[in-house]
């Protein structure tokens, strides 16, 4: 089975449902002893989390698809992304925002910056817009903890335990497992690990993740193949001049 396989994904979501609840942030409480939340933070593709909510649809699991409107890989905002989104809520995943930190001047302007981006999110969207998480968040903005009427924080203490330390990490409530930079810095999603905690976070980057599974460079590589596709499907549309 090859890392970062469809294959492999499906085997990680068949090992939470065997050891978990597997449920929406929504319904977590501070009296649930025992859940798994899982959160997929679009970097770089909606092609490949479309790909991915199907997926999880047809095993009847809906989890959290979050997106940038801060973003130069994508624009969540063009007619054909704006389809696929959509389509992923239609599927029954919610939808959030993945806060992209780098136009944030001053963190006293956080909650203001959060509550503009998901209103602006909505407006051009028009399906609700009730969670966010962040992008690379800084020790500084975990630590705040902001709280917004209405909107789900994903890093809440609910579902995220936060650490001043990493040696700490070994010694929470809620284990954050991740995929981050293609590989799974705190821990693989094993039967061995999930036994250990009651309470779980999965993080997962849809961009990492194919039919095929690859390593990480190669992984980029055809990302890049397929956004170069893209692009030359809207020249075509878009002009007449254009000859491949």
């Amino acid at each position: 089975m090859n890392s970062f396989s469809y294959k492999e994904y499906i085997h990680i979501l068949d090992l939470l449902q065997d050891h978990y609840p597997i449920m929406d942030y929504n319904e977590v409480g501070e009296d649930t002893d025992r859940f798994a939340v899982i959160r997929h933070d679009v970097e770089f593709s909606v092609e490949r989390a479309y790909k991915m909510a199907e997926l999880e649809a047809r095993k009847g699991i809906f989890t959290s698809y979050m997106f940038q409107i801060r973003n130069n890989a994508y624009n969540t905002f063009s007619i054909q992304n704006i389809k696929m989104i959509k389509e992923i809520y239609q599927l029954g995943h919610k939808i959030g925002l993945h806060v992209h930190l780098g136009m944030l001047n001053d963190i006293s302007g956080l909650k203001n910056y959060v509550e503009s981006d998901i209103k602006s999110m909505g407006n051009f969207l028009h399906i609700p817009i009730d969670r966010f998480s962040y992008h690379r968040p800084p020790k500084e903005v975990l630590r705040k903890e902001l709280s917004l009427e209405n909107y789900i924080n994903t890093y809440d203490k609910k579902y995220f335990d936060f650490k001043e330390n990493d040696q700490d990490l070994e010694h929470v409530r809620i284990k954050y497992i991740a995929d981050s930079k293609h590989r799974w810095n705190y821990g693989y999603p094993s039967e061995d690990l999930l036994k250990q905690y009651a309470k779980v976070q999965l993080l997962i980057h849809p961009y990492s993740w194919t039919e095929e599974g690859y390593e990480s460079q190669k992984n980029f590589e055809e990302l890049i193949k397929e956004k170069e596709s893209i692009f030359r499907n809207t020249l075509k549309s878009e002009t007449k001049h254009y000859k491949e």
